[in-house]
């Protein structure tokens, strides 16, 4: 099934979020352009499997009715093109420090914490990832791709 590559790829760059800020810092910002991707690209890689009967019409169809997933859309499209900001894409982030209590030993993390602003408020990233993988799961299960 190749549209489930891509889902599953979607799925590791959704839950590569909590452990990439604090490995890499400022990659946060890059890995969260290839969720919106991977995301958003699901699309592309249904209508490209034959072995299913979406069709890219009602995949985009779909994601345009969801708004995380057509926020989404602009996002991948916005980094894509170089048009965040036509797209209304504003993206923030802040440092974190916290004490991990690893065996016997405290350990210091520092670490970033994204947040995009999205319907008039902001989100963590965590939190729109999350919103919109939420609505592929339902429309998946919904055409029996998923159980």
């Amino acid at each position: 099934m190749a549209w489930r590559e891509q889902y599953d790829r979607m799925k590791r760059w959704q839950e590569r979020q909590w452990l990439e800020p604090i490995l890499h810092g400022d990659h946060a910002t890059d890995s969260f352009y290839a969720f919106a991707q991977a995301c958003y690209h699901l699309v592309d890689w249904l209508e490209n499997d034959r072995s299913q009967p979406i069709r890219r019409g009602q995949a985009e169809a779909f994601a345009d009715a969801s708004s995380p997933l057509a926020f989404c859309r602009d996002i991948c499209n916005g980094s894509k093109h170089a048009r965040l900001v036509a797209k209304k894409v504003r993206i923030t982030s802040t440092q974190t420090v916290a004490t991990v209590r690893i065996e016997d030993e405290e350990v210091v993390v520092e670490g970033t914490k994204l947040f995009v602003e999205w319907a008039g408020k902001l989100i963590d990233f965590e939190s729109f990832a999350g919103l919109c993988v939420q609505d592929w799961e339902e429309f998946l299960r919904s055409q029996g791709l998923l159980k």
